[in-house]
Order: structure tokens, then sequence, then C-alpha cells
């Protein structure tokens, strides 16, 4: 029987769509399972309400493919035109029916007018977006994008071209490198720089803190666009189970503004992982061992300066602050997690880091930069 394209358009073909990552994962260990909650309530988002088209590809009862296509409600190009965006793929490694979902949805968002058309991308960037393009050796870490390996064939087959390159880094050597921040954040201290580990007994206010942070330091960002603050709120609202407040760190000027932030997490996923999981994981029960396995390394997922104080080295002095907690609680390992290709926060490993992962962005007929 050949393929046919389907719509998710009612409760009765939901499970279809949900059934796709099983049909492509398996019993695969290194695969967390997202919680079926969670992920309706990201394709519900009132503000892609008559915006979005939820397609499946079949093959009798064999669900091969999936794909959501949104007109953003925020981005738009030169022209007023709504940027298309392409997220929740899944798909088993087969070329005709991942053209035929492709080629429905870029029709559905050209007929409405959609500019520029770029994906993997759920909403925005504050949600899953990004292709992990390898190399896969080592075991993915907690928040990295994770997928098969032929995907990004799958979309560049399609006439999908890199927008933009991302990358993550792993550091052996703790001690030198908080060695070398050191100098950096003392001399931050004595300009009148203070440092605000994150507060557990006020986790929402300094979630609030993190969120009105984030809008103005990313805003200039190439595909930002901002989300509510609830959202925001319940997107890390599971957080606080996993935070150390010792990896999330406030930067504030001497006159008591905020400045700058450093966010990141023990990486208890890994450490399940590289012990080699479990077939057919349940992502709670999963999530609880997790809790329990040793861990030895911690991802550095975020860092961010407020404009007026992008030249003070402050940067370097919240990194210090990460890598000297690292080597205080005896971690082998640091990853710095997700960076974009080119920007300099790839240079704050003191050239001592190696590249762990590479991810890839697209756009529809793109060139490559």
């Amino acid at each position: 029987m050949a393929h046919v394209i389907r719509e998710v358009d009612d409760p009765r073909s939901w499970e279809a769509f949900f059934a796709v990552p099983q049909a492509v994962y398996g019993g695969d260990p290194r695969y967390l399972v997202p919680f079926r909650d969670a992920e309706l309530e990201s394709l519900r988002r009132p503000e892609f309400a008559g915006r979005q088209r939820l397609l499946v590809a079949v093959d009798g009862t064999r669900r091969i493919a999936r794909l959501a296509a949104r007109l953003s409600p925020a981005l738009r190009d030169d022209g007023g035109r709504p940027f298309g965006l392409l997220g929740f793929f899944e798909a088993r490694d087969d070329p005709p029916a991942v053209g035929a979902l492709f080629r429905e949805a870029v029709s559905w968002l050209k007929d409405r007018g959609a500019g520029p058309i770029v994906g993997p991308m759920d909403g925005d960037t504050w949600h899953r977006y990004r292709l992990n393009v390898g190399p896969w050796g080592e075991p993915p870490f907690l928040m990295e994008p994770y997928n098969p390996p032929y995907y990004p064939a799958l979309w560049e087959a399609n006439g999908f071209r890199v927008l933009e390159q991302y990358l993550s880094k792993r550091l052996d050597d703790v001690a030198g490198v908080a060695a070398r921040f050191e100098p950096r954040y003392r001399a931050a201290l004595a300009a009148g720089y203070r440092f605000e580990p994150l507060r557990r007994d006020r986790f929402a206010d300094e979630l609030r803190r993190l969120y009105r942070l984030s809008c103005e330091i990313f805003r200039d960002n190439r595909l930002y666009s901002e989300i509510s603050e609830e959202r925001f709120l319940g997107i890390y609202a599971g957080f606080r189970r996993l935070a150390d407040p010792d990896f999330v760190t406030f930067a504030v000027a001497p006159d008591g503004s905020d400045a700058g932030f450093l966010f990141g997490f023990p990486d208890r996923f890994r450490a399940v992982a590289a012990l080699g999981g479990r077939k057919g994981p349940v992502a709670a029960l999963r999530f609880l061992w997790a809790r329990r396995s040793p861990v030895d390394t911690v991802n550095l997922k975020s860092l961010g300066v407020v404009p007026a104080h992008r030249r003070s080295h402050l940067a370097s002095a919240l990194m210090a602050c990460g890598y000297r907690a690292a080597r205080e609680k005896g971690l082998a390992r640091v990853n710095l997690c997700l960076i974009l290709g080119g920007n300099p926060s790839g240079r704050l490993d003191a050239g001592l880091g190696q590249v762990l992962r590479r991810y890839h962005l697209y756009q529809l007929g793109e060139a490559a930069p």
C-alpha cells in the first residue's frame, strides 16, 4: 500500500501523531520519551490557533513520519511575510514518504503567504529546535536535541540548506579551566559586581528573574520571538527538581541591577544513558532513576550579559563561577552546550575544550553559509 498524508484535526487522529516517535526510536535507551501532556499543550498553543497544520504519513497501519507546519505569529521577513516553521519532526528512514510530507507542509505554508521556511523548530527558539548531526559516539546530555543520524539527509534531500550551525564542547580539565578564568572573577568583584546563586526558597521569583534577563539579552538574536512569562514558567517549572543553585548564577552590577546570568545543571540524564538505559523507557520512571544515578558532568547551557555590561568581561566572570563550582564538587567534566557557530561564547573554554557535537538549523532553498 502506498503512503498517505493525513491531517491531525480531531482527538481521534492524535494517536497517530504521537505514535510516530515510538516507531522511530523503539527501545532506544538514549531517547527520552516526552511527556504526552506537555507535548499536547505545546501543540495547542493559542497563538498558533488557525495558523498550523499537523500532518502524519502512514502506510496502512504503519506510521512513517509526522510534521507540524506553522505560521509564526511574530517573525516576519523584510516584506512583512510571516516565517513558516516546520517542527515536531520525527520519521522513519523512508525518503519517498518524508518527501511527500514536506511537500504537503511547504505547499500549505506558501498558500498562506509564508516567507522563509525554517526548521526544525517547534514554534520558537524557546522550545525544541535544531537537528543533531553528530558525532554519535557519546551519549546525549539533558536538553540536547536528539534524533537518528539519517535525519539531516532527509531534510537536505528536500531542498533545505543550513541556515545556522551550532556546537557543543566538552571540557575534561576542570581544574585547569577554572584556574584560567579565576582572574576574571576576581576582577569583577573588584569592580563592584557580585554573584548570587539561585535561591530555592524563591524559585518562582528566580525564574521570573531569568525570564526578564533572557528577554533583554536575547531579543536581538536571529529568529528570536518573545513568549509570555507564564509560558516560560511552564517550560521550566520542572527544573526545580534538577536545579543545583551553584550552577545558576546571577551577576549583579554595582548599582544593584541584574547584569547577566549563567544557567547550568548537573547532567543526570547523561549518567543514565552512559549506563545503557532500559528498553522501552517510561519518562517518569527514567527521570526518577536519573536522580539516583551518579553525576560526573555539569551542563552549562545558557550565558547572557545585558548590553550595558558586555565590555566588562562579565561573561568570563560568570563562567568562572560555573567552573569553580564544578571543580569544588569534584566533577570530571563540563559540557558547554548548544553554542551558535562563530559566537564569542565558543571561546569561553580557554582553548581546552573539544567538539562534542554539532547541530543544524535549516531554511528551505537557502545556500549554506
